[in-house]
């Protein structure tokens, strides 16, 4: 009894809070998918616009218990360190902007040379905070996926509903 008093009390001491509800509207012709990235929590794609994005959220109280920074820009940098180093890697500058519901974004485009499937693929990453966690959107496609899904990516950006 003893023990179960004592694991109790030491229990009641840390909450951890996992992942919160999240609902995404897609645009039309975009349908919810899988296969894009093992640690997304939704992935989606257009086969007709041949674009592609998924979302990736993490925990701001294990970020830094991990002694990582929760600073957008710091966490923009993490988020595009895994293709760096793939071959003929581009990166274009930063956009720190509002969305239409008021939430502080920063975008950033980038590109690399995909050996496996012999073209470039072009990304485009919005990271985002709620109070708890940090949401990466990567929506991604060929060479003309930022032309042709500018639109399409813009309205999934802005029309993500975080908890309040």
């Amino acid at each position: 009894a003893i023990a179960f008093t004592f694991a109790s009390t030491v229990n009641a001491q840390s909450a951890i809070i996992g992942a919160e509800p999240f609902t995404i509207n897609l645009p039309a012709g975009y349908e919810r998918t899988i296969g894009t990235n093992d640690f997304a929590s939704v992935q989606w794609g257009n086969e007709e616009t041949e674009s592609y994005g998924f979302v990736i959220t993490e925990n701001l109280d294990e970020l830094k218990a991990g002694n990582v920074s929760d600073n957008l820009e710091s966490y923009m940098d993490i988020s595009i360190e895994n293709y760096s180093s793939n071959p003929k890697f581009k990166s274009f500058a930063s956009k720190l902007y509002k969305n239409k519901k008021g939430r502080e974004t920063l975008q950033k485009q980038i590109s690399y040379y995909n050996e496996e499937l012999e073209s470039t693929i072009y990304l485009q990453f919005n990271i985002f905070k709620s109070k708890n966690f940090i949401y990466q959107v990567v929506n991604f496609g060929d060479e003309d996926f930022l032309e042709k899904s500018k639109e399409n990516t813009d309205y999934i950006v802005n029309n993500i509903d975080l908890p309040q």
